[in-house]
């Protein structure tokens, strides 16, 4: 079943990053690096995607910026939205992934009773899933979401 892609059928522009060098080179350690192209066609080709893989791989860091840099937030200023089961997990990895971005304006967070930089600036997003559900009854379709 299609949820319906918001994502708009307009070339990717790719957003550049500044990354510090410890930080690229941290990266380049980690598997889920390896797997950038691939991840980009599969979020390309559906609506919705399921990543799995090891503890540490860099699912949660690692897949919201291919998407970043990628260009899924587009010019309409759409959230990447990336959840986490727990909220300290949320809020550590917001943090950590827009000190990796070299920009922590980018990347905010929303659990429950508390909510960071979710400005109009901010292109990715962790929560908890139950903001996530909270969102889903008000938005269906989810439309702020690339």
């Amino acid at each position: 079943a299609s949820f319906g892609n918001n994502f708009s059928p307009q070339p990717l522009q790719r957003m550049t990053v500044q990354r510090l060098q410890a930080i690229e080179a941290q990266r380049e350690k980690l598997p889920a690096v390896m797997m950038e192209q691939e991840v980009i066609e599969m979020a390309l080709s559906t609506d919705v995607m399921l990543v799995c893989g090891e503890t540490g791989c860099g699912k949660s860091t690692q897949v919201p910026q291919f998407l970043y840099e990628a260009g899924f937030c587009g010019e309409g200023g759409q959230l990447i939205g990336v959840t986490q089961p727990r909220r300290v997990a949320a809020i550590s990895v917001s943090q950590r992934v827009g000190e990796e971005l070299n920009s922590p304006g980018t990347v905010g967070y929303q659990v429950r009773y508390d909510k960071s930089n979710c400005s109009r600036d901010a292109r990715i997003k962790f929560m908890t899933d139950g903001i996530l559900l909270r969102e889903v009854q008000a938005d269906f379709l989810c439309k702020k979401y690339a």
